[in-house]
């Protein structure tokens, strides 16, 4: 096996230090910095939980059902049998800079959303946001457009309003600079490889009753949240036992039984939360051909890499690429292509079909464990005849590498729960893999045109089908949403994260 390992900037806990004194600080430490908080373009999770809900909201979230309800809008309406949605604003809604919301905002953000977003891109087909007046917003496509409201409310690129002057101070690479937004708390401070900074809102609108899901009022009982990027899970797990830190992400399955004796802490350990995926490369190296793919689908013993990357639990194994609680879309005859372990199938298949020893580049980062992942599946692959390179990097120098398909074949990486199938990143064509099969892609299209969940529902399980046998990517297991925090932070939202606009530290 040979090993390219390259580690960049990786964070100290001195350097994450939290602000101390005063209880109206949250602290919360967190496993990766992204490269970009503009959420319109950056999938990452920890951007979407950082600024998503807090600093932006969407015309539309997701309740505790999973499916669309108004936030930015009072309410909103099919029309022309769902070939498009009207969208009635919610009045008096002021943005961070002391200015009101109207559709201008909304028409814009909702327009550059998708262009950034493939998936809905394609199913729009051209169709964009327009503004009826100052208060209303709509669309209109060719064909019918039943899930955008769900696309909207829980895409990984999330589809939130951004105020009318950031557009104006764009960078080089078209990215916002400035973060105003309609929510709880405002963009105070990013100082980069350390910590982003937020505060609330004193003339924020909320709206709605009771919380359900993501949807409902946020009172933003603290003052501040300080959201520091501590990648070492020793040094956020550390820090929360002795205070240093209110909350922290990612915690480890092995330490687990520790942690919950300490009567200090919580142990949150919930439902499937997201997938660890292998991404192939079908845009050029070894994983372009079609025979290397089910190579490697065929050799790997999944739970191996699993359990080395989430030690003795943590996770949960079944061939749906949806998660176990989104009954709605599960696939139930995909076992006799997942999980095989066959070794000798697969060296006989890269012997029949001429392999000659070139290494298979296995591209991933140093968080969460994902490199012992990547060293377990390495061996897995060695074992049935393939040679393998490591390539191990930073999360952001991860997500960078992954665009550039010279750098790679293999790509594992973890993905958050979507609400829609077709929101899952590794079918796209423009995402890292390059899914471009026209097979699949004219399925993605059906599904999307679905006049009916029980359309969609067949539609998908044609998909999911087709693509044990494509392979645009293993979805290797669903792990476990693991969080640790103090006893005195109360009222944690951990509806498909972690959000703490309702939180309270007491």
């Amino acid at each position: 096996m040979r090993f390219l390992v390259i580690f960049f900037a990786l964070l100290s806990l001195v350097s994450c230090a939290p602000d101390s004194g005063s209880r109206d600080v949250l602290d919360v430490a967190v496993s990766q910095e992204p490269p970009t908080f503009d959420v319109h373009v950056n999938s990452s999770q920890i951007a979407r939980y950082v600024m998503a809900g807090n600093v932006f909201e969407r015309l539309v979230t997701l309740n505790g059902e999973g499916r669309a309800v108004p936030e930015l809008c009072s309410s909103f309406e099919p029309v022309n049998g769902s070939r498009g949605w009207i969208f009635h604003l919610r009045e008096g809604v002021r943005f961070h800079n002391g200015r009101i919301m109207t559709s201008e905002d909304v028409v814009l953000s909702m327009n550059r959303w998708i262009e950034y977003n493939a998936a809905v891109a394609s199913m729009l087909d051209g169709a964009r946001f327009t503004a009826v007046d100052g208060n209303t917003v709509r669309i209109d496509a060719q064909e019918p457009i039943l899930f955008l409201p769900e696309m909207m409310a829980g895409s990984p690129q999330a589809a939130v309003v951004y105020a009318r002057e950031m557009f104006d101070s764009l960078d080089s690479d078209g990215l916002v600079t400035e973060y105003i937004g309609t929510g709880p708390y405002r963009f105070v401070s990013w100082e980069r490889g350390s910590s982003v900074r937020l505060e609330r809102f004193e003339d924020y609108c909320p709206y709605g009753g009771q919380m359900d899901g993501l949807a409902g009022f946020k009172h933003a009982y603290i003052p501040v949240i300080i959201y520091h990027f501590v990648p070492d899970s020793f040094a956020r797990t550390t820090g929360c036992e002795t205070g240093l830190y209110d909350f922290i992400n990612d915690v480890m399955n092995d330490d687990i039984p520790r942690l919950e004796e300490n009567d200090d802490l919580v142990v949150s350990r919930g439902e499937e939360a997201g997938s660890v995926v292998i991404l192939f490369n079908k845009r050029q190296g070894l994983c372009a051909d079609q025979y290397v793919r089910t190579a490697v689908n065929m050799a790997v013993d999944l739970d191996v890499p699993m359990a080395a990357c989430y030690g003795g639990g943590g996770y949960v194994m079944h061939p749906d690429y949806m998660e176990g609680n989104q009954r709605l879309w599960a696939v139930t005859d995909s076992e006799p292509r997942y999980d095989a372990g066959d070794k000798e199938g697969a060296r006989r298949m890269l012997s029949e079909n001429g392999y000659d020893g070139t290494p298979v580049r296995i591209l991933t980062s140093n968080l969460s464990n994902l490199d012992r992942f990547a060293i377990a599946l390495a061996s897995e692959l060695e074992a049935a005849g393939f040679n393998t390179e490591l390539i191990v990097v930073d999360w952001a120098a991860m997500m960078a590498w992954r665009e550039d398909p010279s750098r790679w074949d293999l790509c594992i990486t973890a993905m958050t729960q979507v609400a829609l199938p077709s929101l899952k990143l590794f079918l796209s064509p423009d995402y890292a893999g390059w899914s471009d099969d026209e097979v699949l892609q004219g399925m993605m299209e059906a599904f999307s045109r679905s006049t009916s969940i029980s359309q969609a529902q067949e539609t998908w399980r044609e998909i999911q089908d087709y693509c044990y046998d494509y392979l645009p990517a293993i979805v290797c297991g669903h792990y476990l949403s693991g969080y640790l925090y103090r006893t005195d932070l109360c009222d944690v939202n951990e509806t498909g994260g972690f959000y703490f606009f309702n939180s309270r530290l007491t």
